[in-house]
């Protein structure tokens, strides 16, 4: 195995790396449309965060962090605190000329090709090149990636993603020859991710950190000495890149306390409850987005092509006695599989860092390279001489196997003519302030955000840095702008001047040319300076703060003690490497996915509708249960599939409506599903939220709504069957929208088991009826005007008979009948045909309360009349009845 990294290699070294990176053309070449972007969740806000830095920067701010014309044009800091690697990128190559849009979709490709050469990198240095090329397939054609550029289209976490594979292959390198250059190269890429994107960096730690150890120890098995001097290795590469990253990590920690950083806070165990993968979807592979739909989606998942092939992988490093990797593999392989399922909730909730991650899909762009490494490892069951050829062929079917979801499956918004306003009236139409969620970077001045329109949408396209003040000049005097931050004021009498700028640590203005205080505006936090009366000179700038200026040169050393390390650094006399991927094979893979990707690209996607789907608009392909019910004049609901027949306490029912909007909608309406007792008398499970997200947005009639409802059932349902309801809440007056017939609660028609045991109930009886049902406990629970009877029956199995009763009569102590409270089983709601073995079930009837009474009968009887037997100790009770005093025992366990 291969210690060089960066070392003189002939060119047929790089054959493997060449081809790997055109793995993802074909998937690529559909993403670059020039001005025209994906109409993704995230991917419209990093197009203006690269606009942002691109101006900025020609602005000569060489390191921006607060944007002027965010939020409504009150300003915001949002480079101070989200990873600033995708905009930076973006805004050099804006000073090249390259428009923010096609910036954008070309830093996608880059990352995309990069993390593909990248796993094949790391794979080659554990494994061989064919496997490599296998592994690097399955990483770039992985359902969660393609998802995560046509769906969700962060930037930041597609830029993380190609870097991941690198991180861990300098590591590793890093842990195998504990010298400068692995040192610098792994804190180069350990920077680099944490600029890119923190959230990816923290789930990366929850991955490296047992591993730093278990790689120090792994080579430094033949020379324990080394321990110690590989652990340090390690350390030192992480701690340098902390350092190289200060100019961003600094500020971003230590400057927290003022932007509202707890906004959101409140949702987080929902947004968890509601983001975990099921099984079921994790390991099924993705079939093509509909067309038809308003907001088609690919799953957040693994896929059953990589999951096979992962686990033919494990056994085959087993065969081939690679007990560490399949073991590490496997490790992380079945950890990310726990972080991505309900049961690692307090684990996610429970540790501080990852708790603000909100999404566990997220884990995938980490842990889905072990899936890749196993999938890959899967060749080798076949001969080495053989190896070539099954890598040839295994790149393709992987392609095969992504087609239907390599296409955008969403419209293309047209970025040409970008400007400033273009951001505003964004934030004004998706309530997206400040280009973040929960608009958790706002500064905590003022009592209150102000989210006003400027009237001057005009201007503040022509001039974007430019500030403007928030009231007109006093009544005696004058406020002349002399350039975008250079005011000359001209007042008979002191004044108070408030700009349309939040007040935030590094805002610094000038009167005159000496430093004068700002201080905010009490209302909104707006930046507030006291002007004396006379004529004056007023300057604002942002010139950040203390920290802001010693993170710098905190990084800049850093870097130049990592440049040292490469350059004092010797050269590694290399270890056998891993065979080099043939040249013809190589050539001609390479070859075929130019031509599939230019075929593809220019005639099968904009010529043809292979490999794609448009269902009718009012029978969706994946809807199961048809219904066209409307809900007042908004919405008609299509239809419904039921994901699952049966849940217990501690899983999730989940539940996909699908909806027609009736006319263009423009506000908030809510889908409330519940899980409902047959009489709907009660509920045992709700979820409730908005449509695609949780701004309003305008549905046309053109499109059906996919909407999905994650439903915990409660913890006191018990195990029935039970039934499910849909009411549409219009959230602006809270009123239900009504059906056809009036009502306004929906019953759909599916039946859903809740499973589970039933009650707990010490065993104090020893009674059967028919054999079927045991008697276990009965207690008489008196009150004022009332017996109630509670009746615990264990199944042994399900009573086929219909109409059967259960007859209770209050006896006095001569049996004479005083008082009856003849009735069905548990009120009818759970029919005795669907009773489980193996479940206890509570029951209860009631008796007018009387003195008279001093034991009450108990049995089932047909609706001819008919007792079923009852047995104790396989003897028969006569009369086919269960004597009970009023004083019965105790059914507690």
């Amino acid at each position: 195995m291969s210690v060089r990294f960066f070392t003189s290699t002939t060119w047929k070294s790089f054959i493997g790396l060449f081809v790997a990176a055109l793995i993802p053309l074909p998937a690529i070449l559909p993403t670059l449309n020039g001005s025209l972007v994906i109409n993704t969740a995230d991917g419209i806000i990093h197009v203006h965060r690269i606009f942002a830095m691109t101006t900025l920067i020609q602005n000569g701010e060489l390191y921006p962090r607060w944007i002027p014309w965010f939020h409504l044009g009150y300003g915001y800091p949002v480079f101070n605190y989200y990873a600033p690697l995708a905009a930076y990128s973006g805004g050099l190559l804006g000073l090249l000329g390259i428009s923010a849009p096609l910036a954008y979709s070309l830093l996608v490709a880059l990352a995309w090709m990069l993390g593909s050469a990248g796993v094949y990198k790391l794979a080659q240095s554990l494994l061989t090149s064919s496997t490599a090329l296998l592994s690097a397939a399955l990483w770039s054609y992985a359902p969660w990636y393609l998802q995560g550029v046509w769906n969700v289209g962060s930037l930041p976490q597609i830029m993380a993603a190609g870097i991941i594979p690198w991180f861990f292959f300098t590591l590793l390198q890093a842990a195998r020859t504990p010298a400068r250059r692995p040192i610098a190269l792994a804190a180069l890429l350990f920077s680099a991710l944490l600029l890119a994107h923190q959230p990816t960096a923290v789930l990366a730690g929850l991955f490296v950190a047992p591993g730093l150890l278990l790689l120090a120890a792994r080579y430094a098995l033949h020379a324990r000495r080394t321990l110690i001097t590989r652990l340090v290795a390690l350390l030192s590469a992480l701690l340098i890149g902390l350092g190289v990253a200060a100019i961003f990590l600094l500020p971003m920690l230590l400057e927290l306390p003022y932007v509202h950083i707890e906004n959101g806070n409140d949702e987080i165990p929902a947004v968890f409850a509601a983001s975990f993968i099921p099984l079921s979807r994790l390991f099924t592979q993705p079939a093509a987005p509909d067309l038809s739909e308003l907001n088609p989606a690919l799953p957040d998942a693994l896929g059953a092509l990589t999951a096979l092939l992962a686990v033919l992988g494990v056994l085959a490093l087993l065969r081939r006695r690679r007990w560490l990797l399949a073991l590490v593999c496997a490790t992380a392989a079945l950890f990310l599989v726990f972080l991505l399922l309900d049961i690692s909730t307090g684990f996610w909730l429970n540790l501080p860092l990852v708790r603000q991650l909100r999404f566990p899909g997220r884990a995938l762009r980490v842990g889905g390279i072990f899936f890749a490494l196993l999938g890959g490892a899967s060749l080798l069951w076949l001969p080495r001489r053989w190896s070539t050829t099954a890598a040839l062929l295994a790149v393709p079917l992987v392609i095969v196997a992504a087609l239907p979801t390599i296409y955008p499956s969403r419209d293309l918004l047209d970025f040409s003519n970008l400007s400033a306003a273009d951001f505003i009236r964004y934030e004004q139409s998706t309530y997206t302030f400040g280009s973040t969620s929960y608009n958790e970077f706002r500064p905590i001045g003022g009592q209150r955000p102000p989210f006003d329109v400027p009237g001057n949408l005009d201007e503040i396209a022509a001039h974007p840095l430019r500030l403007y003040p928030y009231q007109p000049a006093p009544e005696q005097g004058t406020i002349t702008r002399l350039d975008d931050r250079t005011f000359r004021l001209n007042a008979l009498q002191p004044f108070q001047l408030t700009f349309r700028q939040f007040d935030f640590p590094g805002w610094q203005a000038q009167l005159d040319g000496a430093p004068i205080e700002i201080t905010p505006e009490p209302e909104h936090g707006l930046i507030t300076i006291a002007v004396p009366a006379g004529e004056h000179t007023l300057v604002l700038n942002y010139a950040g703060t203390s920290v802001q200026h010693i993170a710098p040169l905190i990084s800049l050393l850093s870097l130049a003690l990592v440049a040292w390390l490469i350059i004092t650094g010797r050269r590694q006399l290399a270890t056998p490497s891993a065979e080099s991927f043939a040249p013809r094979p190589a050539f001609a893979l390479a070859l075929g996915l130019i031509t599939f990707a230019l075929v593809n690209r220019f005639y099968i996607q904009p010529d043809t509708s292979w490999f794609r789907l448009r269902s009718p608009l009012a029978s969706p392909a994946a809807m199961q249960t048809p219904v066209h019910q409307t809900f007042g004049d908004a919405y008609e609901l299509l239809g419904y599939t039921l994901h699952d027949q049966s849940a217990a306490l501690a899983e999730r029912l989940n539940i996909t409506l699908y909806w027609r909007a009736l006319r263009p909608l423009d506000h908030f309406y809510k889908p409330v599903v519940q899980i409902v007792n047959p009489a709907l008398t009660a509920a045992w499970g709700s979820h409730e939220g908005f449509f695609i997200g949780d701004a309003p947005v305008t549905h046309q009639p053109g499109y059906f709504i996919r909407d999905e409802h994650p439903l915990r059932l409660f913890d006191d349902a018990p195990p029935y069957l039970a039934r499910l309801t849909v009411q549409l809440q219009d959230e602006a007056t809270g009123q239900r929208l009504a059906l056809p017939d009036g009502s306004t609660t929906l019953v759909l028609p599916a039946s859903l088991r809740i499973n589970g045991s039933g009650v707990s109930v010490s065993r104090l009886f020893d009674y059967r009826f028919d054999e079927k049902l045991e008697l276990w406990c009965a207690e008489v629970v008196p009150s004022a005007d009332t017996l109630m009877l509670r009746l615990y029956w264990h199944v042994l199995m399900p009573l086929q008979q219909t109409g059967i009763q259960t007859f209770v009569h209050g006896l006095d102590a001569a049996g004479e009948l005083i008082a009856q409270g003849d009735g069905t089983p548990l009120q009818g709601e759970y029919a005795l045909a669907d009773w489980l073995p193996g479940q206890t079930l509570l029951d209860t009837y009631t008796l007018p309360a009387s003195g008279e009474i001093t034991q009450i009968a108990v049995g089932l009887f047909t609706p001819d009349g008919q007792r079923l037997p009852i047995t104790s100790r396989a003897q028969p009770l006569p009369d086919s009845r269960l004597l009970l005093p009023i004083a019965s025992p105790h059914c507690a366990p």
